[in-house]
Order: structure tokens, then sequence, then C-alpha cells
């Protein structure tokens, strides 16, 4: 039998629908309703037209962006294996097409509806028992978590904001992490995220639970209004599936930014992309791939900017001889202090005194996480060997970039 139609969402209005062809087995098609208006577009890169957009061996890069995956995929996957026995990607996005992240939701009937399950986030926090907290929450909210990442991790709604607001979607980001494989994750994102705020650059707020398992982020695309705006990662703007993720290069990320990013907000995005890649560099984050850059927006038609940082951690405490995701001047190496610079200013066409200043406030924003690195590995003996190690590779990093630490105190880095 013929599986059912997705109808696409924009901001609760139906702008469109995706299904499989009828002439090619592997092929999925989108149209846009005869109606639909200019700024219901689904993606920067998909004006409203008459014609259908089409993709083959899976979605096109928008509508795949959120797609599940790692053990997320696998818990759903399993979930409804009777259910839906040929399971493919459009079967995925069937699942957790009601709760997004961005502006789009999916869903087989004509109407949208968006329930996720209120959750008390001070219970999250201060969680001691002695249960799997987050396989509680994978269980209860894995089918409302439209998100990518091969890090666990699930969509709630705090049920604080009820009293502000109308909506029924997801507020928060939790992350867990396998600490046989990756020790301390959440917080050696935690503290990157602090110093790369302190920085300047801006980041979604983060919370680090009180048995230091799980992180919790504030979704930065969630409106005042409740509603939310578009994003749309860096595969998405480069027509990349996501298995595309590590191809490509830093300086091709900015030139898309000059290609979508509003040209109000254009010297803004550069700048606060020249300081993310350049924190990354210094805390050796060799993950910082193309979906972990994005651009946000209301509508397609209105002002594009930058997204904050998300995703900041340092990988080489886990892989030692771990290398960027993307090639910075043709190299995956983490790059020297000149190498640094002349990315900079290709990226920012500032004067080599503004490039410095970057540099100071990524010195600064390094030092506040080796400080809160210190902090955290003496308040818990168990994390000691870890926070020492992330110690000596921010310090590397800046020596690397000839640049040395600054005395700061951990609450410089607090939110």
């Amino acid at each position: 039998m013929r599986k059912s139609a997705l109808n696409v969402f924009t901001d609760s209005e139906r702008a469109g629908r995706l299904d499989r062809s009828e002439r090619e087995e592997d092929t999925i098609l989108f149209t846009y309703r005869e109606d639909c208006p200019r700024d219901a577009a689904v993606s920067v890169t998909m004006p409203v037209r008459p014609d259908q957009y089409d993709a083959m061996a899976g979605l096109l890069p928008i509508f795949e962006m959120n797609l599940p995956e790692g053990g997320l995929k696998d818990r759903l996957r399993n979930q409804f294996a009777k259910a839906i026995p040929e399971f493919d990607d459009l079967d995925l996005l069937s699942i957790v097409g009601a709760s997004q992240i961005g502006r789009l939701r999916y869903s087989q009937q004509e109407k949208l509806r968006e329930d996720v399950p209120a959750q008390n986030l001070d219970e999250i926090l201060r969680y001691h028992g002695t249960a799997d907290l987050f396989a509680h929450l994978l269980d209860r909210f894995a089918m409302y978590s439209g998100i990518s990442g091969i890090q666990p991790k699930v969509l709630i709604r705090d049920e604080r904001p009820l009293e502000k607001l109308s909506h029924r979607g997801a507020t928060h980001i939790v992350k867990a992490f396998n600490p046989g494989e990756y020790p301390e994750l959440a917080a050696n994102e935690f503290i990157c995220t602090r110093g790369a705020a302190a920085a300047g650059i801006a980041t979604s707020r983060v919370q680090l639970s009180e048995n230091r398992k799980l992180l919790v982020a504030e979704r930065f695309d969630l409106k005042p209004d409740g509603s939310y705006l578009g994003i749309e990662d860096f595969c998405v703007l480069d027509a990349r599936r996501a298995h595309g993720r590590y191809d490509g290069s830093y300086e091709n990320i900015a030139r898309r930014i000059s290609d979508f990013v509003s040209a109000n907000a254009l010297a803004e995005a550069r700048e606060q992309y020249a300081l993310m890649v350049a924190f990354a560099c210094a805390i050796e984050n060799g993950d910082a791939h193309l979906k972990n850059f994005a651009v946000t927006y209301e509508t397609p038609e209105r002002e594009v900017r930058l997204a904050p940082a998300y995703d900041i951690v340092s990988t080489t405490p886990y892989i030692p001889r771990d290398t960027l995701a993307l090639t910075l001047n043709d190299s995956k190496a983490f790059p020297r202090r000149d190498q640094l610079i002349k990315f900079i200013r290709f990226v920012t066409s500032k004067s080599n005194r503004a490039v410095l200043d970057l540099l100071d406030r990524v010195a600064y924003g390094v030092s506040v996480s080796i400080a809160q690195a210190a902090d955290y590995g003496s308040r818990y003996a168990d994390a000691r060997n870890f926070a020492d190690r992330l110690i000596e590779i921010m310090t590397r990093g800046l020596a690397r970039l000839g640049l040395q630490p600054i005395p700061v105190h951990a609450s410089e880095g607090a939110r």
C-alpha cells in the first residue's frame, strides 16, 4: 500500500506537500500549494514556484536537516518497526514532524497539532536518583524530537513558560552522553559554551545538571510570542545532504554567509563567524562542521542573520589526534597564528589591528573556560584528570595561536 504524503507547514500555515513520486520509486517530491504566499517559503534556497522540487534516494536538504540520528533514530525505528515495516526518511519525518527545530512542521493531517508533553525543567537539573533519567526522557520525548546529531538528545517543553506562552511546542534541548566513550562531555560543552559567550560570541543559554550527566540548552529559535524562527544549517545552504557535513571549507561558509545573510546584518555575521572559527581552533574543536553553523530568520523574505553558536566542545580530550572538521587554508590541521589571521582578514576585511583585537577576545574567552575547568576539577575529584587535560589542551591551543591565558575568575563566564 502506498504511504501517505506529508503536509509541510511554515509558522502553522500549510505551505505544500511532500510525497513519493508515482513514476520513480526513490524520488520524493515537494509541491507548494497553489496560493502559497512568498513569505511561507520553506527555505531561502527554495522560493515559492509552481514547479515541483525533487530529490532522489532521500529528502531535500531542508527537510532532512532535523532528522534524528544515532541512538534517537534507532529508538524510533525500533519503536515503529511493526507499524512501518519499510522505514525510510519520509516515515521518520512523519513521526517527529510536528516538533522540530526551526519553523517547519510536518503532518499527515490538514491541520497542524503541536503538543509536546510538559516537563519540569528543575526536576531534570536537580535529579540525583539512581534510575536512568535520560532513558525516561527518551521514552517520553523521542517522537517529539525533530533534531539531528549523533550525541543523544531530546526536545522537551518546560512547564514553567505556560503562564506566559500559549504554545505547546518544545522549549529546551536536553543532551546526554556515553560516559565510557566521552567522559564529562556535558561539562565540556558547558565550559566551552561559557567561554565562547565570554569572548562575545552569541550562544544559547546552557545549564549543567547537578549530577553532571545532562546539558540543557535553551532554544534560540523560540520567539517571545511562542512561535519559532526559521533555521537553516550550512549543509542546506550548500545544497548538501547531512552525510556531507565534513566536506568543504571554512572559507566557503564565509562565502555562503555573504550569499544569504542580509546586507544590514552582514558585518556582524562575518565578525561573529570569524570569532566562532577562531574559538574552535583555540579549544581544538574538531567537530565544527557544516551542520554546526546556521542562519535564522522570521521568513525567507525578511532579515536573515547568522545563528548563535551551538554544539561547542573540545574534541581532542577524546580524539588526541583530531583535526578540523573542514579545511582552513586548504588544510585540516589546527592553524597557527599567521594562518588564522589570514583567514580572519579574508572573512572580515578588517585591519590587522582589528584582527588582533578579535584574537584578544578569543584569548579572554578561552581563559574563562580554563578558569571554569579548574574550578570544575577542584569541586569534583573524579573529574580532576579530565579538567587538567582540558586545561592543557586549551593552553596549548592559545600558545599555537601566539596567545597567552589571561588571569580571570571562573564566575566571569557565568550568565
